[in-house]
């Protein structure tokens, strides 16, 4: 595992194919720690480009870290923003202009999603050596307990709205100021007021039935942030 030393250059990237534009851009950009994402296939192409790599860091004295993953793109987003709240005093740099369009892809969302997960965040490009630094964009994402109950009715699949008060109350979740022998009452309305009616203004997820036994379910687009988040 890389070292955390504050105030670093990171770079965070998936080698692509051609190796001379990444070192010319490194000699310009000078990373301090370099994080290479993969996945595990015998390209002989993108062995090269590492090796290369693999050469330049120790030239440089450059920390390498290689993370080699066939997961889908969910998993290189969840592992991007790992790097990012493990480097979370650093300056990350993420390169969207070579390697394989998932990485890329998982780059671009997870510096859009997760900024905020480290000191700063910066996109960048790469042609013929040039370094190209790029603006990114924050999305808004739901409140902390929205996600948490996201969490929760995925991992459930069919969640009773009884279940989730429970979990969100009992984890201290959400929390009811006001103490009165209506308490259950009033978790009751907290929930929906707090985190139900937030979700399904998301259309993060849709409601069956009524009262405390209706039944919770995940939408499509439900399915999709709880992929990122579970």
């Amino acid at each position: 595992m890389l070292q955390n030393i504050q105030n670093q250059r990171v770079h965070i990237l998936s080698p692509g194919f051609e190796f001379n534009w990444i070192i010319e851009s490194f000699n310009k950009s000078r990373p301090d720690k370099i994080y290479l994402m993969r996945k595990p296939d015998k390209n002989e192409k993108a062995a090269k480009v590492i090796e290369e790599i693999k050469k330049f860091a120790k030239r440089t004295n450059a920390e390498l870290e290689i993370i080699k993953s066939d997961g889908d793109v969910y998993d290189m987003i969840k592992e991007t923003k790992r790097i990012f709240e493990l480097e979370n005093g650093n300056l990350i740099y993420l390169s969207i202009s070579s390697g394989e369009r998932d990485y890329v892809s998982a780059f671009i969302l997870a510096s859009m999603l997760f900024c905020r997960s480290a000191k700063e965040v910066h996109l960048y490009s790469l042609k013929e050596g040039e370094f190209i630094d790029l603006p990114h964009f924050e999305v808004k994402l739901p409140k902390p307990e929205v996600i948490e109950a996201i969490k929760f009715v995925g991992e459930k699949r069919k969640c009773i709205k009884r279940d989730l008060k429970k979990h969100m109350f009992d984890n201290k979740l959400l929390v009811v100021e006001n103490k009165s022998k209506f308490e259950g009452h009033n978790q009751y309305v907290k929930l929906n007021r707090s985190v139900l009616d937030s979700a399904i203004d998301w259309g993060l997820i849709k409601i069956e039935g009524k009262r405390k036994g209706s039944r919770i379910y995940l939408t499509e687009e439900g399915e999709k942030w709880f992929k990122i988040f579970k």
